[in-house]
């Protein structure tokens, strides 16, 4: 870290319907964990519709962006995990980790790959 600047990550998210809050919550507090820094935002795609999703963002106090298809096209190169689900539903390989690279800006680097437990997905990226 230049200057002693505090990195933070922004976190891509992905879950299925049956994910609940404190799922969520672990996830992305593993998440932020892994990436050995603060987190700046969860970040997921536009269709993605999760009360469960904008629970866990208030519960945490973190802004939530959902991403549009292009943006998160525009990952697809740097996206390392690999669904077919994700990609027929998305256009990428994995929701979180193009959602974490989308909203970690351009010319982020992928931090933490796409990892998984009950039904929710978290991955990292920073600027």
């Amino acid at each position: 870290m230049a200057g002693g600047e505090a990195v933070s990550a922004a976190v891509g998210v992905g879950c299925n319907s049956q994910a609940t809050v404190a799922a969520i919550v672990a996830l992305v507090r593993e998440a932020g964990a892994r990436a050995g820094c603060g987190i700046a935002g969860l970040h997921t795609g536009r269709a993605v519709r999760s009360p469960a999703l904008d629970a866990a963002a208030a519960a945490l106090r973190l802004p939530l962006t959902r991403h549009d298809l292009d943006a998160l096209a525009a990952t697809r190169d740097r996206v390392v995990s690999r669904s077919e689900r994700v990609e027929s539903l998305f256009g990428v390989g994995s929701l979180a980790e193009a959602a974490a690279l989308a909203g970690a800006g351009q010319g982020a680097r992928l931090i933490v790959p796409k990892f998984s437990a009950d039904g929710v997905s978290c991955a990292a990226a920073s600027p």
